[in-house]
């Protein structure tokens, strides 16, 4: 994906307000590290894959780490 095509999908008031509630859900807690502060939300099925913007498909993650489990593309 496109970085312009990245902010328009994930720099919407609608994609924070669903990040903040699964960051909220998972207690803060990285998905990927096990460890607090988590600050944004990934998907377990990448949209790329037909996965969802669902609370279901959502964990919370350090964006560190979401770099790192994407090779720093971010997706």
């Amino acid at each position: 994906m496109r970085r312009d095509a990245l902010d328009r999908a994930y720099g919407t008031q609608a994609w924070r307000k669903l990040a903040a509630a699964v960051i909220v859900r998972d207690q803060g807690i990285c998905h990927l590290c096990g460890e607090p502060g988590a600050d944004t939300a990934h998907h377990l099925v990448e949209k790329r894959r037909g996965g969802a913007d669902d609370f279901a498909n959502l964990r919370a993650v350090h964006r560190g780490c979401h770099n790192r489990a994407h090779g720093r593309r971010g997706v």
